[in-house]
């Protein structure tokens, strides 16, 4: 049986793991950059889009004797959230909502906070305010209409990766098969995604970063398709509004562009990357056929957890020794001990990765697995190395998932390789 102390330790790992699975976006936009078609400057006194010591930033409440600053709230959150300690930096920016609801900049702090933990509904709610303010400026309102359909994007995603498949080398999603609330969900989740992204393009219609998400909406709407003239309708869709987004990008740094994950830049949502040359053979993606590289040229297997249950050691006054209680009556271990031994079971975790356009990981979550296998395929995924992607002559991010099918040490050797990436 583990301590208590390891398992205080595996799960802070777990919990470090998690939050650094929530994707890293530009500092410029983490704070609300506005929406340019000119090169932009991420100092922190411009992140949010408000200057600082701007008459807004002086709202108080007096209370008692006190008063508090709304500028000296945000500064504290900003402290918070370069320390990555997202849920006080969130509760800093609430704070000052409390003092001024219809503050600009408190509004996309707290708002892009949220989205960094993957609360998503409370983030839209907050971006939504920040583009419907009196008198707001059209580049932050471009920004917060395009961060909205971002967050639907992301929210739609895990159930369209969950429930896709490979079967006999064919693509295999049936919506109709997928829980109703999940179906729900990928359908509005497209509809208000696209919707959004549609309101930024009025505002600018070269916002490249908006061009690029209704390339990744329509993309899960062909994997999510019903039919195949569904799915091939929605990836043209997808693939004008790609080259729509590679026309009007802006130059990054080399950093930028291969170093941090960054949805911002123009992505290739794929189905599959066959994780061998049999299996490219035998299953090739419509998405992943109009790539020139972008196939693994480094996999990392998860290493499965060696923690194994231990038996109790016999004692006058455990009951899980004799399955007696001090009573007399009969005694089931319950969800502890058998926990433990249903985890050294096999498994599979999908883990979904950004890869740079060096080829790097630079992202990865979690879609489905379980909790005891889940770090280990994490760490895994982002050791994994691919060729530079390119399409049409011009390099670009890929997103797809890794299906892992883990085992205990010992287990017989699956006759498949142990890593498949979809």
């Amino acid at each position: 049986m583990l301590s208590p102390i390891a398992i205080t330790i595996s799960q802070a790992v777990l919990l470090g793991l998690l939050i650094a699975a929530i994707p890293t976006l530009p500092v410029d936009s983490l704070f609300g950059q506005e929406a340019s078609t000119r090169p932009r400057k991420t100092s922190p006194e411009t992140q949010s889009g408000t200057k600082v010591g701007s008459k807004q930033a002086e709202a108080t409440q007096t209370t008692g004797a006190s008063k508090i600053s709304v500028s000296d709230l945000l500064e504290k959150g900003r402290v918070h959230y370069r320390a990555a300690r997202f849920p006080e930096a969130l509760a800093k920016f609430e704070a000052a909502l409390k003092v001024d609801p219809n503050h600009d900049e408190a509004l996309g702090l707290a708002a892009v906070t949220a989205f960094r933990l993957d609360s998503q509904d409370q983030a839209r709610q907050w971006f939504l305010r920040r583009a419907e303010l009196a008198n707001q400026k059209p580049s932050v309102k471009a920004f917060s209409y395009y961060r909205i359909a971002l967050s639907h994007w992301r929210r739609l995603h895990d159930p369209v990766a969950k429930a896709y498949a490979v079967k006999d080398g064919k693509a295999v999603f049936k919506l109709a098969d997928v829980d109703a609330a999940d179906a729900g969900l990928i359908r509005e989740s497209i509809r208000e995604g696209l919707t959004f992204a549609d309101r930024a393009l009025q505002v600018n219609a070269n916002y490249a970063e908006a061009h690029n998400i209704k390339n990744l909406l329509y993309s899960e709407a062909a994997l999510a398709a019903s039919s195949e003239a569904d799915a091939l309708k929605n990836r043209s869709l997808a693939l004008e509004s790609l080259r729509k987004a590679l026309k009007l990008q802006l130059p990054t740094t080399e950093r930028t562009a291969t170093e941090t994950a960054n949805f911002n830049l123009p992505t290739v949502r794929i189905g599959e990357i066959p994780g061998t040359t049999d299996e490219k053979r035998r299953f090739t993606d419509e998405m992943r056929r109009l790539l020139e590289g972008g196939l693994p040229v480094t996999r990392v297997s998860p290493v499965f957890p060696s923690a194994r249950p231990s038996k109790a050691k016999p004692t006058s006054k455990d009951p899980a020794s004799s399955g007696v209680t001090d009573k007399g009556g009969a005694y089931s271990i319950g969800s502890g001990r058998g926990a433990l031994t249903a985890a050294y079971e096999p498994g599979t975790v999908k883990v979904e990765v950004l890869i740079s356009t060096a080829g790097d990981v630079v992202f990865a979550h979690i879609v489905d697995g379980r909790a005891d296998l889940n770090g280990s395929a994490i760490l895994a995924a982002r050791r994994w190395k691919f060729t530079p992607a390119r399409f049409e002559g011009t390099a670009v991010q890929v997103s797809g998932v890794i299906h892992f099918e883990m085992k205990p040490p010992g287990s017989k050797a699956a006759p498949t390789p142990t890593a498949k990436t979809r």
